[in-house]
């Protein structure tokens, strides 16, 4: 759970200094508060994994997003000719299955422990709150604000 003056600004901004070596410039945090400590986690083990194979200045987190009620981080060597080592592959594979892994557990609002369902045709993950008050959402014909924290 996030704590109650918890500040997704400052968290970014933090997140962007940081992780300054492997971030795109002005990279957007595409998901809700709750799968931002997943994120924080997630950079970490990546830029290590970098640092190890020597490719922390060759490499980019060009994306972070929710698709399909998952969190994708998308790590792309900067030149597009380059293919990582079979080493690195490997160890940001098992960095990837542990933050979707840990996503599908996760409510995006608020990080507490949720599930992936569909709403209307739209797939997140939520705790059983948020998930309620998507739903009565979308039968009040989706007017106001979606979660009422």
């Amino acid at each position: 759970m996030l704590p109650e003056d918890f500040d997704r600004e400052e968290f970014i901004a933090r997140l962007r200094v940081k992780h300054m070596r492997i971030l795109a410039p002005g990279i957007e945090f595409g998901v809700e508060d709750g799968w931002l400590p997943l994120i924080a986690d997630a950079l970490g083990k990546i830029e290590l994994a970098l640092e190890i194979h020597g490719w922390t200045k060759k490499t980019v987190v060009k994306q972070i997003k929710e698709k399909l009620g998952e969190l994708r981080i998308y790590v792309r060597p900067r030149r597009e000719s380059a293919s990582y080592p079979n080493a690195l592959v490997a160890d940001l594979e098992i960095i990837r299955n542990l933050v979707t892994q840990g996503s599908r557990l996760t409510c995006e609002i608020c990080g507490e422990p949720g599930r992936i369902d569909s709403f209307a045709g739209y797939y997140q993950c939520l705790c059983e709150r948020h998930a309620d008050q998507r739903r009565a959402w979308i039968a009040g014909g989706r007017k106001g604000d979606v979660f009422n924290d």
